[in-house]
């Protein structure tokens, strides 16, 4: 049976800092790439070369964290693999393969439990299937707001999309969506609707629904007489991430050629900048270079960057080598929409033999369909 550890594992940047400690021995990245989406990159960059030993689980390759790894695993790609999507709505669907993954690449699944299976632990790692890894995780869900005991493949094969919670009766009898109402949310077991809480309980103790006041406690790195601006990171539309897949697709590197760095024409007009013109952004760990696109869509003494662009992609223009590694201390996550940074146009002549962004995309992107 599943079971989910009762002590806390590492964050990402624990893991960065166990790196650098020695406490983290061996590192397993799979389907992420933290050496362009993980915050102070030249920190990172420098933990990853520490790692005695890392694997690389992607589909992709290659990748900027792929270069930090000893062995190289080909994973499957979503068409590739049968699995399960559930989206905000509570809705699950059932994914299914539609072709075979090439050449060596297998489902993530399947490489982590032969894994396990080769190192002695076969009866935790028992599994035949995509669906055999459903129905353990399912387990793990029961009484709980989200119960989704009563969801299967099969199930899902047959009936199409289905809504949590969709739990198991006692009798073991799989319960429809038409079966119940929302008011009967609340009974001994949860029972499927489309909408929650219309009856206005909630699952507390008394029923009643519980809102906490957010207290803002400030930007960790707000911006000073030495870093005067804040830099903001975001993504645009059509990327996705660090561009391990979209960045090899010719439609949408047209969309969005190059990075650049939004700023309000009030602040364009005060550091002597104009638009398409470059400009260096320094923080207190790293600097980058991007093209300046002018625009009153930002707010004066903010800048933005878009993500995406890692140094396999772009020369001196990844965002978070200015990014810092403060985070929520509720969530962990790290405070990656602001830091503090100083901007300085580049002169003219310097553009063409200090940034090269192009070419590197286009250089790479016959290279990598799938591993």
């Amino acid at each position: 049976a599943g079971r989910i550890s009762p002590h806390w594992g590492r964050t990402a940047w624990d893991i960065i800092t166990g790196l650098e400690t020695d406490e983290v021995g061996l590192l397993w990245i799979v389907a992420t790439n933290p050496a362009v989406s993980l915050p102070d990159l030249e920190r990172v960059k420098a933990a990853l070369r520490r790692s005695p030993f890392t694997i690389q689980q992607d589909a992709y390759y290659p990748t900027e964290t792929a270069q930090f790894a000893h062995v190289l695993l080909p994973a499957a790609q979503w068409g590739e693999k049968t699995g399960t999507m559930t989206n905000s709505e509570r809705m699950v669907t059932l994914c299914q393969a539609f072709c075979s993954p090439p050449g060596e690449a297998r489902p993530d699944w399947e490489i982590i439990a032969d894994v396990g299976y080769r190192l002695g632990f076969a009866d935790q790692f028992p599994f035949t299937n995509s669906a055999d890894v459903y129905a353990e995780y399912v387990q793990l869900t029961h009484g709980r707001v989200c119960d989704m005991t009563g969801l299967s493949h099969d199930r899902l094969r047959q009936e199409g999309p289905l809504q949590w919670p969709c739990p198991k009766e006692e009798s073991g009898k799989e319960l429809t969506t038409l079966d119940h109402t929302s008011d009967e949310l609340l009974s001994k077991t949860a029972k499927p609707a489309k909408r929650l809480y219309t009856d206005h309980q909630f699952p507390t103790a008394d029923g009643r629904a519980r809102f906490s006041a957010d207290h803002s406690r400030g930007l960790a790195e707000p911006p000073d007489a030495a870093y005067p601006f804040v830099l903001t990171t975001g993504r645009l539309y059509g990327h996705w991430h660090t561009q391990t897949r979209t960045g090899r697709i010719e439609k949408i590197r047209q969309m969005h050629p190059h990075p650049f760095l939004e700023i309000h024409p009030r602040d364009a007009a005060r550091i002597g900048v104009e638009d398409q013109g470059l400009i260096e952004v320094r923080s207190r760990r790293g600097v980058a270079r991007f093209p300046a696109k002018v625009t009153a869509a930002i707010a004066p003494g903010t800048v933005f960057v878009p993500i995406h662009w890692g140094e396999l992609w772009a020369d001196k223009a990844e965002a978070n080598a200015m990014t810092h590694d403060q985070s929520c201390p509720d969530s962990k996550q790290p405070e990656l929409k602001a830091c503090a940074v100083q901007l300085i146009p580049v002169l003219a002549e310097s553009i063409q033999s200090d940034y090269a962004i192009v070419a590197k995309a286009l250089e790479i992107s016959s290279v990598s369909s799938a591993l």
